[in-house]
């Protein structure tokens, strides 16, 4: 591997995480080729505070200006929404390898040309599914594989958070459809329309989505807030134009079954995955409430199955080579699983081959699951997917 510094462009909530996981893992790559080189950000304080806190050399206000700096090599896309495909198609052309945040882009048709380019690309680049490296779900992907659970039927997977659930957290791009794109939708349904295709393949259709607003207006803030956080509100409000909730039913290529659902007002959940997936033989399930372990139920055909809980084990995906702690049943957490996929992708680097797991292509394909489900939402009929495109 060439040396070359990383860059976060973007120094919010998701950036800080991108730059916690570089600085645990790039020193494991010999020669010291890889060095903390810049955070970007129109805010210098939060750059500064971001590259202060995790030793990156330098700042910028300019994402260009970082792009055009033959001494980085590897950039993470971590601004809002309606900037990831314009910045991620600049950093292909750079000749950058690049990590770009969820969602690729606001739609299918704005992340077709980020899939192509990067597909014609020397370089190499990702979308953040991040949730693939839980020890757990990968070991459910192992098992549905071997088919232990028989033929798949049918799979749940619901994301569910409450950081929209206070009527006064003021109003961003976050709660603004020509901005954000689909609400909760798109911003969490994006790793759970993942989670279903890292499972159980390709949606063949939507059969039917819906969509909820459950606040309708927020308060434009007068100061500038960070991620989800309270700042003092002005006395003016804004219409809020993309989902707080949308569910989805799919019927997947190989004739499963699937619900998908996310909220971004689901009180008492901060950050909630779950997961069950049903087989003709078995039944797996997990929740990232319960990090440790996953539980799965089997016919033997000896009575009824009941289930077991398999913990994360030494031997379980990641956990031996990289968790700070490879032992039974020891919680692999959000920051750790971060790292993991960092790791991969850095580890796709020094091997100069693709980063497959998550490709900018899932990022496309995911899209265009997400573009028929808000479809679906808006039309009350099924919608077809075509994978040809």
């Amino acid at each position: 591997m060439p040396k070359m510094g990383i860059a976060i462009i973007g120094a919010g909530m998701i950036g800080a995480a991108h730059a916690s996981a570089y600085r645990q893992f790039a020193h494991r790559f010999s020669g010291g080729a890889l060095r903390l080189r810049t955070v970007c950000d129109m805010n210098p304080k939060l750059a500064q505070d971001l590259a202060d806190k995790f030793g990156f050399e330098g700042v910028s206000s300019s994402w260009e200006e970082v792009l055009a700096d033959p001494e980085v090599g590897v950039v993470s896309v971590c601004l809002p929404n309606m900037l990831h495909t314009e910045v991620t198609m600049r950093a292909l052309a750079a000749g950058k390898h690049v990590l770009c945040e969820k969602p690729l882009a606001l739609n299918a048709d704005d992340a077709r040309p980020v899939h192509e380019a990067a597909r014609a690309a020397d370089c190499i680049s990702g979308t953040v599914f991040n949730y693939r490296r839980i020890p757990a779900l990968a070991q459910i992907k192992q098992r549905i594989a071997a088919g232990d659970l028989g033929k798949p039927v049918q799979i749940s997977v619901l994301f569910q958070c409450d950081y929209a659930a206070d009527p006064l957290l003021p109003y961003s791009w976050r709660y603004k459809f020509d901005k954000a794109g689909p609400g909760a939708l798109l911003d969490l349904g994006t790793h759970a329309v993942d989670a279903m295709r890292f499972l159980f393949g390709d949606v063949a259709e939507v059969v039917g989505a819906a969509s909820t607003i459950s606040i309708g207006e927020r308060y434009l803030p007068l100061g500038t807030a960070v991620g989800h956080g309270h700042v003092e509100l002005s006395k003016k409000k804004e219409k809020v134009d993309n989902d707080d909730v949308m569910s989805g039913l799919v019927r997947f290529a190989n004739g499963a079954q699937g619900y998908v659902s996310a909220s971004r007002v689901a009180v008492g959940s901060g950050n909630r995955l779950a997961i069950e997936v049903h087989g003709t033989k078995g039944t797996a399930r997990f929740s990232t409430e319960q990090p440790s372990h996953y539980e799965i139920a089997l016919m033997d055909g000896t009575g009824p199955a009941n289930f077991a809980r398999v913990p994360n084990r030494p031997s379980s995906p990641s956990v031996g080579a990289l968790a700070a702690v490879p032992h039974d049943l020891v919680s692999i957490g959000y920051a750790e699983v971060f790292g993991f996929m960092i790791h991969e992708f850095l580890s796709a680097i020094d091997a100069g081959k693709p980063f497959e797991n998550g490709s900018i292509e899932d990022g496309y394909r995911a899209a265009q699951v997400l573009d028929a489900i808000q479809q679906a939402s808006v039309i009350n009929a099924p919608v077809r997917i075509n994978w040809q495109d």
